[in-house]
């Protein structure tokens, strides 16, 4: 794993599920390796493209009209580390909402809210290669299946959220491997001291 690339793109695109595999990045940017990128575009994620199986069994769909969309992918990265990694880019965005001073913002797991609101979705998993992640800010609620906040409600604009958010995960990341490069080992009890 190494610190994501970051992209906003300009293209609008309308997120159906299919978008979260591997090498979907790439194959919209040329972008090589880790990355992470936003767009905006409607949501609309029914049917196999349902990734959580407990949704998917309770023939749950995931709609809006508008939303602002994060795809990350992460080479090398597995089952474990996908939950852990959107938790962080849901932090991230968190505290990119709480720096604007959003009233009533929450974060419950990997969702926020305003006040009883959801103002995002989310998911992690995995492909043969990757951990995936997709995180949605609503921006119109039209056609939402629950009670739903959005981004012009609080006053925040989408792509200057985005590039925040972006700058923001990109950083706890390579941080985090940053942290991780420069600590030594820990020698066992009872063990001869490294040398």
């Amino acid at each position: 794993m190494r610190r994501p690339s970051v992209a906003l793109l300009e293209e609008r695109i309308n997120y159906d599920g299919s978008q979260l595999r591997p090498h979907w990045i790439y194959n919209q940017t040329g972008i090589v390796g880790d990355a992470v990128v936003a767009f905006r575009g409607a949501c609309c994620v029914k049917g196999a493209n349902v990734v959580d199986v407990t949704d998917a069994r309770a023939g749950r769909a995931v709609v809006a009209k508008e939303m602002l969309h994060f795809i990350a992918e992460h080479f090398g990265a597995g089952l474990l580390e996908a939950p852990l990694l959107q938790r962080l880019l849901v932090f991230c965005c968190f505290e990119a909402l709480f720096a604007r001073q959003v009233a009533g913002l929450v974060r419950r797991g990997d969702d926020l809210f305003v006040g009883a609101a959801k103002l995002s979705v989310s998911v992690a998993t995995v492909s043969p290669v990757s951990a995936l992640i997709h995180f949605g800010l609503n921006i119109d609620k039209t056609g939402c299946p629950v009670n739903a906040a959005t981004l012009p409600e609080i006053g925040v604009p989408p792509d200057e959220l985005a590039r925040d958010v972006l700058r923001r995960y990109a950083d706890e990341v390579g941080d985090v491997l940053d942290s991780a490069a420069t600590v030594s080992p820990v020698t066992p009890r009872g063990a001869p001291p490294t040398p």
